[in-house]
C-alpha cells in the first residue's frame, strides 16, 4: 500500500511540476542587432548624408528604449560607412559594413547611382539596401536586395517642370544636370514630355558626378543660353546636387547672360543652405528660381520625431531626413521579425513597410 501511494505521489509531482510555468529564455536573452548606414559623409551630398546618419541614429535610439522597456535583450548598434556620394563609394561602403560588422540590413545608399553602384555586391550576398531618397526610375528593379522608402520617382517632378515651362511661355531649355541615373532620367523624361506638349529645343550639358570645379560646364551653359535666346524665351534647368548647384552659382553670379534668364532647380537645390551666400540669394531671386517637391501632409508622428530630434542633435531635421528615419524603423522591424538574415529581411520587408 504504502508503494502504492508513494507511485502516486511521485506521479502528482511530476504533474504539478509539468504544470508550472516555462521560462522562455530565448525570449529574453540578450542578442544585438548590427545595422548599417551607408551615407555620403562628405562630398556635395555631405550635407544630407550627415543629417540622414543623425535620423537613423535617433530611430535607433528609440528603438533600443522601447525594446527595454518591453524586457527584450534584443538590441541595436549601427556600423557606418562614407559613400562618398560616388557609386564605387557606394559599393565599397557596403562591402565595408558588411565584412566588417556582419550586418546584412544597410540604410542607404543616398543616391540612385550610389544605390546602382552597390548594388550588385549587395545582390550576390544577400544584403539588403534600404535607400531613403532614391527616387530615379533607374532604380526601381523588382525582385533585387534593393528596397526604395521614397516619394514620387522623378517622372512626377519632371511633369511638374514641363507644366511650369510651358505655362510661362518657356520655349527653350538649356539644362546642366549632373551625369548619372538621376540627371540622366530626369533629361529624358522632361525633353521628351516638354517637347511632346510644344516646347521647343532643349540644350544639355553633362558635368560629372563630384566635380571639383564648374568652370567648363558653365561657359558652354552660358553659351547655349545665349543661342537659344536668339530663338525664342529662353530657362535654365539645373538637375544636381546642392554642392554642385552652389559651385555652379558662384560662376553664375559673374556671368554676362546666365542672370537674364529663369532658373529651375531639382528639389535638391531648394535648401537653406543655398541661401546662405548672399550673393547667391540674389541671384536666385533675380531669376525667379522655382522648384517643385512632393506635397508632404503632417500626421500625427511628424511633429514628435521633429522635438525628438532637436532634443538629440540640437538643430532640426533637415530636408528628407525624416525618410532615413522612417528607412531605419522598417529595417529593424524586419530584422526583429527575420532576424539577421538577408533573405529573410527581403521577403519579409515589404510586409513590413505596408502596415508601418
Amino acid at each position: 500500500m504504502k508503494r502504492i501511494w508513494l507511485t502516486l505521489a511521485i506521479l502528482a509531482a511530476l504533474l504539478m511540476a509539468a504544470c508550472q510555468p516555462v521560462v522562455d529564455e530565448a525570449s529574453t536573452a540578450s542578442q544585438t542587432h548590427v545595422l548599417g548606414i551607408a551615407q555620403p559623409f562628405t562630398g556635395s551630398l555631405g550635407a544630407f548624408g550627415t543629417d540622414f546618419g543623425k535620423g537613423i541614429e535617433l530611430a535607433v535610439e528609440q528603438m533600443n528604449a522601447e525594446l527595454e522597456a518591453a524586457g527584450s535583450g534584443e538590441r541595436f548598434t549601427t556600423a557606418s560607412a562614407d559613400t562618398e556620394g560616388t557609386p564605387d563609394g557606394a559599393a565599397k561602403a557596403v562591402q565595408t559594413i558588411a565584412q566588417t560588422s556582419g550586418a546584412k540590413v544597410i540604410v542607404g545608399p543616398l543616391t540612385t547611382g550610389e544605390v546602382l553602384g552597390a548594388k550588385q555586391y549587395a545582390d550576390d550576398n544577400q544584403i539588403v539596401l534600404v535607400a531613403p531618397a532614391s527616387s530615379a526610375p533607374a532604380g526601381g528593379i523588382p525582385d533585387d536586395y534593393i528596397f526604395r522608402v521614397m516619394y514620387p520617382p522623378d517622372t512626377f517632378a519632371s511633369q511638374a517642370f514641363q507644366q511650369i515651362a510651358l505655362a510661362r511661355g518657356i520655349e527653350n531649355v538649356a539644362l546642366l544636370a549632373v551625369d548619372d541615373p538621376f540627371g540622366n532620367g530626369m533629361i529624358d523624361a522632361f525633353t521628351n514630355g516638354f517637347q511632346a506638349n510644344g516646347g521647343g529645343e532643349v540644350a544639355v550639358v553633362k558635368y560629372a558626378p563630384e566635380p571639383p570645379d564648374l568652370s567648363g560646364e558653365m561657359s558652354s551653359l552660358s553659351s547655349e543660353v545665349a543661342r537659344l535666346k536668339e530663338s525664342g524665351t529662353t530657362a535654365v534647368f539645373v538637375v544636381g546636387f546642392l554642392g554642385d548647384g552652389q559651385k555652379a552659382l558662384q560662376i553664375a553670379i559673374t556671368d554676362p547672360v546666365l542672370g537674364t534668364v529663369e532658373w529651375l532647380g531639382a528639389e535638391n537645390l531648394a535648401s537653406p543652405e543655398i541661401l546662405a551666400d548672399p550673393a547667391h540669394a540674389q541671384f536666385l531671386k533675380d531669376t525667379n528660381f522655382t522648384s517643385v517637391s512632393f506635397a508632404e501632409s503632417q500626421t500625427p508622428n511628424t511633429q514628435p520625431f521633429i522635438d525628438a530630434f532637436v532634443e538629440m542633435h540640437g538643430s532640426e531635421p533637415g530636408p528628407f531626413t525624416n525618410y532615413a528615419y522612417d528607412a531605419a524603423n522598417v529595417a529593424m522591424l524586419s530584422i526583429l521579425a527575420a532576424g539577421n538574415d538577408g533573405a529573410g529581411v527581403q521577403s519579409i520587408l515589404p510586409f513590413v513597410a505596408n502596415h508601418y
